[in-house]
C-alpha cells in the first residue's frame, strides 16, 4: 500500500523553509508516497505545488494558536484518508495539528524545527503540546541543544538531520563565464554574492557597508544581492538600494532579485557572503560548498556546525569591519580560496547529499 504523508506548512512567505516543504513533497511523491500539503491558499508554496500537480489542502489560519476552522479541516482530511504520518514544518502549527490528531495514536507526528528557539517554553501547556510529538528534527547539534534547553522535549526524541543539497542542481560544472560577464567589467575583477531573502534581519546593510570598505581599499570586484523581499514585509529593497546609492556603490553592488538560474549563479561566484546574524542553518552555505565557491559567513546561530572556520570557510562576528577583513583576505589569496573550496566540496559530498539524508528522513517518519 502506498504510504500517505500529510505535510503542514501554513506560511505565506517564500524562503528556505517553504522551499524545503516544496522539495520534500516533490521528492517523497517521486519515491512512491502519497504526499498532501496543507498550506495557505494563494501562497507561493501552494502555487508551486499546484503547478507541479501535487495535492494541497487550502488552510486559512486566522489565529496562530487556537484556530478551530484549521483544526476541523485537518481532522476531516486525516479521517478521510489513512495517513501514516504528519510532517509539521513550523512548530507553531502544532497548536492546530495536535488537536486534529486527537485519539489517532497510529499516526506518527514528526516536527521539523527550522529556527532556533529564543524563549523558554517548558510550561504545562507546551508540555501537553510537545508530548504528542513522536520525533522532533533539529538541523545541527547547536540547534538540538537549543531545543532541549527551551522546549519540553527529551533529548532522545530529537534527531539531528541537516538540510540537504541536490548535487544535480549545485555543482562546479555550472560555472558560467557568460553569466560572470553580465556583471564584471574587467578580467581581474572578482564576483561576490549574497544569496538571501531581502529582509531587515539578514545583515544586508552590514554587507553593503563592508563592500564600501573594500572599495575604499582599492579592491576590484562586483557584488550581487540575489533574492526576493519577504512577503508581507516589503520595503527593505528600497532601503538597501538607497544605502548603496548613498555609499556610492551603484557601480559595484547590484540588487538583482530572484534568479531562476541560481545553481549557475552560485557556481559563478568567487565568494559567497552570508551576513545573517543568527541563521539556524543557512542552506546557501551547503549550496556554495557543493558549487566549490568560497564562503565568508557570520558565526551566529548554527553556522559553526556547518562551516569549520579556516577549513571550508571563514567565520566572523557580524560587523562591517569583520566582514570586510575576511572578504579581503579571501579576495587577495587565491590559494586560500582553493583550499577552502576543495574542503567545502568534500564536506558537501560527504555530509549533505540529498539522497543519503532523504533515506534517514524516511526512517524517522517510518515509511
Amino acid at each position: 500500500m502506498q504510504p500517505a504523508i500529510l505535510q503542514t506548512c501554513f506560511s505565506r512567505s517564500w524562503g528556505g523553509l517553504e522551499m524545503v516543504a516544496l522539495e520534500m513533497a516533490t521528492r517523497m511523491s517521486a519515491s512512491g508516497m502519497h504526499v498532501t500539503t496543507a498550506c495557505a491558499p494563494g501562497s507561493p508554496l501552494s502555487e508551486h505545488l499546484l503547478s507541479a500537480a501535487l495535492p494541497v489542502i487550502p488552510v486559512v489560519r486566522y489565529n496562530k494558536y487556537f484556530s478551530p476552522g484549521t483544526i476541523r479541516i485537518l481532522r476531516r482530511e486525516l479521517l478521510r484518508r489513512k495517513y501514516s504520518a504528519v510532517l509539521v514544518e513550523q512548530m507553531n502549527e502544532l497548536w492546530q495539528v495536535v488537536p486534529a490528531v486527537r485519539g489517532m495514536r497510529d499516526i506518527k507526528l514528526v516536527g521539523i524545527s527550522h529556527t532556533l528557539v529564543g524563549v523558554r517554553k517548558k510550561d504545562w501547556l507546551h508540555g501537553r503540546l510537545y508530548g504528542r510529538v513522536d520525533r522532533l528534527i533539529a538541523l545541527t547539534d547547536i540547534h538540538r541543544r537549543n531545543l532541549v534547553e527551551n522546549l519540553p522535549v527529551r533529548e532522545q526524541n530529537i534527531s539531528v538531520l541537516p538540510n540537504a543539497v541536490d548535487l544535480r542542481r549545485f555543482h562546479p560544472g555550472l560555472r558560467s563565464e557568460a553569466l560572470r560577464q553580465e556583471f564584471l567589467r574587467a578580467p581581474d575583477e572578482l564576483l561576490l554574492g549574497v544569496v538571501s531573502r531581502v529582509d531587515k534581519g539578514k545583515g544586508l546593510l552590514e554587507a553593503v557597508e563592508a563592500v564600501g570598505l573594500l572599495k575604499a581599499r582599492g579592491l576590484r570586484f562586483r557584488m550581487l544581492i540575489v533574492g526576493r523581499e519577504t512577503i508581507g514585509e516589503e520595503g527593505m529593497a528600497k532601503i538597501l538600494s538607497d544605502e548603496i546609492a548613498r555609499l556610492g556603490l551603484s557601480q559595484h553592488v547590484f540588487v538583482v532579485g530572484h534568479r531562476p538560474d541560481i545553481g549557475a549563479v552560485m557556481a559563478s561566484l568567487d565568494l559567497l557572503v552570508m551576513p545573517s546574524p543568527s541563521e539556524t542553518f543557512g542552506r546557501v552555505l551547503i549550496e556554495a560548498m557543493a558549487s566549490r565557491t568560497a564562503i565568508v559567513a557570520s558565526s551566529g546561530g548554527g553556522v559553526p556546525d556547518i562551516i569549520r572556520d579556516g577549513v571550508d570557510g571563514l567565520l566572523v562576528n557580524l560587523s562591517p569591519e569583520s566582514l570586510a577583513g575576511a572578504m579581503e583576505r579571501c579576495m587577495l589569496d587565491a590559494g586560500l580560496r582553493e583550499r577552502l573550496t576543495a574542503e567545502g566540496l568534500r564536506a558537501a559530498l560527504e555530509r549533505y547529499d540529498q539522497r543519503v539524508l532523504d533515506r534517514r528522513l524516511y526512517e524517522i517518519i517510518g515509511v
